[in-house]
C-alpha cells in the first residue's frame, strides 16, 4: 500500500466522523465568508472610488450646505478639470422605507463631466437637461419600480417638505461593473428655484465633487481649495472620494468591528473542531503509528500522513462553504432589498471566496500540527505496550 493508499485508510477509519467533521467546517466557512461579505458591503462605496476625483464639503459635517457660488471659484483654480454639486434630496415614494432609494438633486449640465461612468443616450441627456425638474433614473431602480422614459414620479420630501414631481426622461447605465444603478437623479434647479424653498436654503448645495488634471496633485489640489474658503462663513473639507466614502464606514465601525471579531471566532472554531477530530484519529491509531514507526517510517512521513488528513477536511470543508455562501448571501440580499431597496450586484467577490477556502486550508493545518507532533514523540515501546 502507498502514502496515498495508507492516508486514505486512516481518514476513512471513522467514515461518521469524519462527515460530520467537514459539514462543521463548511458551516463555518460559510459563516466566514457571509461574515466578510457584510464586511465588504461597508467598503462597497469606497472600492468605487475614482483617484482623480475629490469631495470638498462643509468642514463642520457634510450634513451642513455650501454656497452655490464657490463652483465658479474652486472651478478656475490651477489642476481642476471639471466640477459639479450635488444635494441629497432624501425622498420617498410612500410613508416607509420600504421603497427606499438614493435621490440627489444634481447640476444637469456639469454632472457627468465628474461622473462619467454614468451612460446616457445623447437624445434622453438633451432632455433631462432641457427639463428643469426631468430626472435619470438608474436602470435597475427603473425595473424595480417598471418606470420607463416618458413617467412622472411623485416623492414625498422628508428634508424638504411636500410632494415632489419629476419627469422621467432617461434611464442611465453604468460604464463598468459596480457602478450604482439605482438612484434618481433630478435637476438642482427644480429644486433651488422652487417657491416652496426659503430665501434661507436657496443657493445651497450638499457638496462639491472635483475631478482634477492629475492624481499626483490632489493633495496640492485639496489644500488650495481649503485654503481659498478658510476665512469664510462656510468653510470646507476637501479629501479624496476614497477618503469620504470611507468616512460613512467609519460611523459604522463598531458594527463592523464586531463582525470582524465574530469572524475570527469562527475560524477558531473550525481549528478546534478539526483538531480534535485528528486528535482523537491519532490517539485510535497510536498501534498502527508505533508499528509504522517500528517498520522504519521515518517522523516526517508520520507527520505529513497526519497533515495530508487535515489538509483534505479543510479542502472539503472549503469547498462546501464556498458553494453554500452565495446561496446563504443571495437569500440575505433578497430580504435586505425587499425592505431597503437594490443590492448591489455579486455581492460575494471571488477574492473573498478564496481568501475563506484559503484560510481554512490553513487553519486545517494548523489543527493538525498538534496531533502530528504527538504521534512522533511518541515513543514505539511505549505505542506499542499501551496498545497491547
Amino acid at each position: 500500500m502507498n502514502y496515498v493508499g495508507l492516508a486514505g485508510r486512516d481518514l476513512l477509519r471513522n467514515p461518521l466522523r469524519l462527515t460530520l467533521t467537514i459539514l462543521a467546517g463548511a458551516v463555518g466557512v460559510t459563516a466566514f465568508i457571509f461574515l466578510s461579505t457584510v464586511v465588504d458591503l461597508f467598503y462597497y462605496n469606497a472600492r468605487a472610488a475614482q483617484v482623480d476625483r475629490l469631495i470638498v464639503r462643509n468642514k463642520v459635517s457634510f450634513t451642513q450646505p455650501l454656497p452655490l457660488s464657490y463652483y465658479a471659484r474652486i472651478a478656475a483654480l490651477p489642476g481642476v478639470t471639471s466640477v459639479t454639486h450635488q444635494e441629497w434630496f432624501g425622498g420617498t415614494l410612500g410613508d416607509t422605507q420600504k421603497d427606499f432609494f438614493a435621490n440627489f438633486a444634481i447640476d444637469p449640465h456639469t454632472f457627468l463631466d465628474v461622473f462619467p461612468e454614468y451612460l446616457v443616450p445623447p437624445q434622453q441627456l438633451a432632455a433631462f437637461r432641457g427639463d428643469p425638474c426631468g430626472a435619470l433614473v438608474g436602470e435597475r431602480l427603473a425595473r424595480r419600480f417598471g418606470w420607463k422614459v416618458g413617467d412622472r414620479v411623485t416623492l414625498k420630501g422628508q428634508i424638504y417638505p411636500g410632494d415632489w414631481t419629476f419627469n422621467v426622461r432617461g434611464i442611465y447605465t453604468g460604464a463598468r461593473p459596480g457602478v450604482d444603478t439605482t438612484a434618481l437623479l433630478f435637476g438642482y434647479r427644480c429644486l433651488n428655484e422652487s417657491d416652496r424653498l426659503t430665501e434661507a436654503r436657496k443657493d445651497q448645495v450638499g457638496i462639491y465633487a472635483v475631478r482634477v488634471d492629475d492624481p499626483a496633485r490632489s493633495a496640492g489640489v485639496a489644500a488650495a481649495i481649503d485654503h481659498l474658503f478658510d476665512n469664510s462663513p462656510y468653510p470646507t473639507k476637501t479629501e479624496s472620494e476614497k477618503a469620504f466614502q470611507l468616512g460613512f464606514v467609519a460611523m459604522s465601525s463598531a458594527i463592523v468591528t464586531a463582525v470582524r471579531v465574530v469572524s475570527s471566532v469562527i475560524l477558531l472554531i473550525i481549528l478546534l473542531v478539526i483538531g480534535n477530530t485528528l486528535a482523537m484519529g491519532v490517539r485510535e491509531r497510536t498501534r498502527d503509528i508505533a508499528t509504522l514507526r517500528a517498520m522504519g517510517f521515518r517522523p516526517r512521513t508520520v507527520v505529513a500522513l497526519v497533515l495530508s488528513e487535515s489538509a483534505v477536511i479543510g479542502l472539503c470543508s472549503a469547498a462546501l462553504g464556498a458553494t453554500a455562501a452565495p446561496l446563504l448571501v443571495g437569500v440575505f440580499a433578497k430580504l435586505i432589498a425587499s425592505r431597503f431597496g437594490p443590492m448591489p450586484d455579486h455581492l460575494t467577490r471571488g477574492h473573498t471566496l478564496w481568501v475563506s477556502a484559503l484560510a481554512a486550508v490553513m487553519v486545517a493545518l494548523l489543527a493538525g500540527v498538534g496531533p502530528a507532533l504527538r504521534a512522533v514523540r511518541l515513543p514505539v515501546a511505549e505505542g506499542l505496550r499501551k496498545v497491547a
